[in-house]
């Protein structure tokens, strides 16, 4: 009786109050994140952009991430989703910002304000709010007055939140040097503390030009330290690298080796139409990898291609990689795009046989190529197809079936996570500090066993040494990258899910 009375009265707490009241401002203590009541909390959730908010994500979803058990989001958002113009805000964003806040703090998701991009740009590497080819916030004084400036608007606005678990300052930062990256957060730090003294910092390693990593501590106690973990991006990576060996986890990444044959059809020059270039073949003995291969030299024109196909025994595969569907060049997005060797290679708006886009090889005097993936050889019969338009070329162009034996690139299981994420243990350790994973990801890969294997091993990494996580991301325009995809938000990543789910409840 007295245990159904006690269950009682905290569900009527959880019924008047908000979640964050529940908590209380959430703070560090020692290497633990804690609630107003000393309770230890562990952050554990997923990524989500605040774009996409605008867009096609609403209430359900955030209901849908607590219903699966996470407890947290980490909100990416890009400093020009709320930066109107150089230190003035956009209110109608803001709005939405206060809007998504209430629907975590309705169904009990804590939340992390996570600025992705900074003014200027912090890093140049692909970022999935924005692309630059120089990251000038480091050099340049109003980049930074800004940076800060928005920090203590949001600080201002929020300060009285406790729904909000914390602050992520700088996402993913490329300092010139350390002393640099140290002296600009403690700087925000201070003038986000002289205005809200409650909130959680959180401060990201500092990626080395050389792309090495750091943690750094900043005087502020109030500071959990966070890492990203991609290891190996080969793998974790599957829908947004050119980089995709056929891998196994445990087991072993294998790439294309020694060439045994290749098979090749000629794309004459001369065509003012588009033309179909097809190849037959079966696998030779002894082959493990297959390519698909478009190569032109010696032109000094310009040859278009479009609408890859190649089947097996009547069944497509997609090109340039299983799952990752880009037959017909569409899709502009690091990985998606076919692995091209010279600049003289790229996609086209100007024609196309299908769609708006299509390959070029534009004046390629040297040799110029672009590449599928490895595939997998099956002892099967393999049709490629391929749509080309060669009025203006010259020179030798042609596609071919290339194969080859295997080749190992290395072996990955537990013990190799481990050894990658030893440092932030240390750190963690070595300091007293709570450590976040704010990111860490398994795109769909044609295993899905690989999958849900992959991130069983490094969840139950983290939880064994107390590290709060975010998975990236629960949605993502890009098939394949995240848990949801398209205006339906269609499940395409359900081994990533479903593993989550286990570790969330």
């Amino acid at each position: 009786m007295q245990n159904l009375y006690k269950t009682i009265c905290i569900l009527l707490v959880f019924a008047f109050f908000p979640v964050g009241d529940a908590y209380g401002f959430l703070r560090v203590s020692g290497s633990q994140i804690v609630d107003a009541a000393d309770k230890p909390v562990r952050l554990q959730g997923l990524n989500i952009e605040f774009k996409d908010f605008m867009t096609v994500l609403n209430e359900d979803d955030i209901k849908k991430i607590a219903d699966s058990g996470a407890n947290s989001i980490r909100l990416a958002f890009n400093y020009l989703d709320l930066e109107q113009s150089p230190f003035a805000y956009n209110k109608k964003n803001f709005e939405l910002l206060d809007l998504v806040i209430d629907w975590c703090e309705r169904h009990g998701i804590l939340v992390v304000l996570d600025m992705h991009l900074v003014p200027g740009i912090q890093n140049i590497h692909d970022f999935v709010v924005n692309r630059e080819k120089s990251a000038e916030f480091w050099n340049k004084r109003e980049f930074q007055e800004r940076f800060y400036a928005l920090w203590t608007h949001i600080a201002a606005r929020y300060r009285d939140r406790n729904i909000i678990a914390g602050y992520d300052l700088i996402n993913e930062g490329s300092p010139p040097d350390i002393s640099i990256y140290r002296k600009i957060l403690n700087t925000v730090a201070g003038k986000i503390r002289a205005l809200d003294k409650n909130h959680i910092l959180i401060v990201e390693e500092a990626i080395h030009p050389a792309r090495s990593k750091e943690l750094v501590l900043i005087d502020d106690k109030n500071t959990v330290y966070s890492i990203h973990f991609f290891y190996p991006p080969q793998f974790t990576f599957y829908a947004t690298t050119t980089e995709r060996p056929i891998s196994s986890y445990p087991g072993k990444m294998l790439t294309a080796g020694n060439l045994i044959s290749e098979i090749k059809s000629a794309a004459p020059a001369g065509n003012e139409e588009w033309q179909i270039a097809e190849i037959k073949a079966s696998p030779p003995e002894g082959s493990e990898v297959l390519m698909v291969n478009i190569i032109s030299e010696g032109n000094q024109g310009v040859i278009f291609f479009d609408d890859i196909q190649l089947a097996v025994d009547g069944h497509e595969i997609d090109l340039p990689a299983p799952l990752v569907s880009n037959n017909s060049f569409e899709i502009d997005y690091p990985g998606f795009n076919w692995d091209t060797t010279n600049s003289c290679v790229k996609v086209s708006d100007t024609t196309a046989k299908t769609g708006k886009y299509s390959l070029s090889f534009l004046n390629c005097r040297h040799a110029a190529a672009a590449h599928s993936s490895p595939i997998q050889v099956q002892n099967r019969a393999y049709i490629l197809k391929a749509w080309y338009k060669s009025g203006s070329a010259s020179g030798k162009t042609y596609i071919s079936l290339s194969w080859h034996a295997g080749k190992i690139l290395s072996t990955i299981e537990k013990s190799s996570l481990l050894e990658q994420i030893n440092y932030a243990i240390a750190f963690k350790s070595r300091n007293n500090v709570p450590l976040y994973v704010g990111e860490f990801t398994a795109h769909a890969n044609p295993s899905k066993e690989n999958v849900a294997n992959y991130l069983s091993d490094l969840l139950d990494i983290m939880v064994k040494e107390g590290f709060h996580w975010s998975f990236w991301e629960y949605y993502s325009h890009y098939r394949g990258v995240g848990i949801h995809n398209g205006t339906e938000k269609a499940m395409v990543n359900p081994a990533a899910w479903d593993t989550l789910k286990k570790y969330m409840k």
